[in-house]
């Protein structure tokens, strides 16, 4: 018995039991997200109908009224979808205020340097502005490392939730209130086929009804024909922007911990310091032979003195905001010490004398050859240089001041201030005012036409010039799309 029972044949054994993959987490989704189904195909489509009409035929302008319009559809998309939350702190009004101003220029004005840099500009603060908002960012604003962090959410917002869209469609689907949504959307794609065949055939049938319904379909390929292609284009782009609008209002992430900084020796930021205080004690003692010199040194130089004014400006202003850097950097890296203070401020003041000769230079080249769209930028960059070193001033000597905190407000301000300054109409202003008095040659006014920036300053540099008509059939073109209109340009081919 014992060896049949060895020999009897073994059930087999049952399979190892699979593991079952855990089913994915389903995306969030409430009222407010089936409600931004409408709202990111809404924006989509202005996307959409903004590109195409900017590119037919007007891509070499850059846009005007058109971003204008985004700004204000993103906004109110983002409102209408999670509400006006954290608009009660000061910060977030300012900041709105602060975009819509900027968002404003390209409807007023037409200069299109501003434009270029404003379109990046107008990006960098909605990006700020909508994290704040919503309250997903780990560094606050006060810091200068949150521009990174908010651009980096920005662009990879679009990506990361278009899941979303499918959960949030599902939930519609499963609305009582839209329980014959598909039975329509069916009824639809089964009638407009048959009626296009039978009207076809029908057309073929009766010359007369063929005319009249040939009419009739023309301007209906006419006027719903291209919206039918811009909405099917708007769905291609709705998953990126719903994706981004939904990542922006169910970002969670802890505030950054503050760690204990311990600062490197000073050493070499004193040494750096003070190579450059004596570069520039040089360098300012050889200029002040010619700034408050006569022109004979120049002479013996073989240096003419238009030449001399005209040159170095640029590079000066370039190197006031270098220095403001170094310093910086060497009070943010370093332990605190008094030979670094000492040194800092000695290269800050003598940054100042930088700035005071690069106005020097800019004032005789501007009396020379007149204002221009340039010139008057140089100028804004050594004012706000100045508001800068005297920031960087305190920051030496109050480490705890908080430098970001106070230039970001004051940079910005100075930025719209220049904006609606209408810098080309002062330009145009000043160049035509000489010009009649004698003071400058009429290729002063000439030049701004040539090299125009936009049509602010039309007006003022006319003087009788028949090449300026070319710059008046260029804002008509302007006007003739609501992408790239502008207050500027309708009063300027208005004429």
């Amino acid at each position: 018995m014992t060896e049949l029972n060895h020999t009897m044949p073994q059930p087999p054994a049952a399979p190892p039991a699979q593991a079952v993959p855990p089913l994915r987490k389903p995306w969030p989704v409430e009222k407010r997200e089936r409600r931004l189904l409408p709202l990111s195909l809404a924006l989509s489509f202005l996307l959409v109908s903004f590109l195409l009409d900017w590119m037919d035929g007007q891509w070499m302008r850059l846009p005007g009224t058109g971003i204008t319009a985004l700004t204000v559809a993103w906004y109110g998309a983002l409102f209408l979808y999670r509400g006006t939350a954290g608009m009660e702190k000061r910060a977030n009004r300012v900041l709105l205020g602060t975009v819509a101003l900027l968002a404003l220029t390209f409807m007023l004005f037409s200069n299109q340097w501003f434009r270029f840099w404003n379109c990046g500009a107008l990006g960098l603060l909605i990006a700020v502005h909508t994290w704040e908002l919503c309250g997903g960012a780990r560094l606050p604003w006060q810091e200068a490392g949150m521009l990174l962090e908010r651009l980096w959410l920005f662009i990879k917002g679009p990506f990361v939730c278009c899941g979303a869209l499918l959960d949030t469609a599902r939930s519609v689907k499963q609305g009582r209130n839209l329980s014959r949504a598909l039975p329509a959307a069916i009824g639809v794609l089964v009638t407009v086929p048959a009626l296009w065949l039978v009207s076809s055939v029908l057309m073929d049938a009766d010359a007369l009804f063929a005319l009249v319904a040939g009419n009739v379909l023309g301007g209906l390929e006419a006027r719903f024909g291209q919206s039918l292609a811009r909405l099917l284009l708007a769905m291609c782009v709705m998953p990126f922007l719903f994706s981004l609008l939904y990542f922006a209002a169910h970002t969670e992430q802890p505030p950054k911990a503050e760690k204990a900084r311990a600062g490197r020796d000073p050493l070499p930021a004193v040494m750096l310091l003070g190579a450059l205080d004596g570069l520039y004690l040089l360098f300012l003692a050889v200029q002040s032979a010619a700034l408050f010199g006569d022109q004979a040194y120049l002479v013996r130089a073989g240096i003419s003195f238009a030449e001399y004014a005209r040159s170095g400006f640029f590079q000066l202003v370039g190197l006031a905001g270098l220095n403001v850097t170094i310093i910086l950097a060497a009070v943010w890296l370093c332990r605190d010490s008094k030979g670094l203070r000492l040194l800092s401020t000695a290269l800050v003041a003598l940054t100042t004398v930088l700035l005071v000769s690069a106005a020097w230079r800019m004032t005789l080249y501007v009396g020379a050859y007149g204002l221009s769209f340039k010139r008057l930028l140089t100028y804004w960059g050594m004012g706000m240089l100045s508001i800068l070193l005297a920031l960087t001033v305190r920051k030496v000597w109050k480490p705890e001041f908080q430098f970001f905190r106070t230039a970001a407000p004051l940079a910005l301000a100075g930025w719209l201030l220049l904006n609606y300054a209408n810098v080309d109409a002062i330009a145009a202003r000043y160049n035509s005012t000489q010009v009649s008095a004698g003071r400058l040659p009429l290729s002063a006014v000439e030049n701004l036409v040539y090299n125009n920036c936009g049509y602010d300053g039309l007006a003022s540099c006319d003087c009788g010039l028949a090449d300026s008509l070319w710059l008046r059939e260029m804002a008509a073109a302007d006007c003739g799309s609501w992408t790239t209109w502008s207050v500027s340009a309708w009063r300027a081919a208005k004429g």
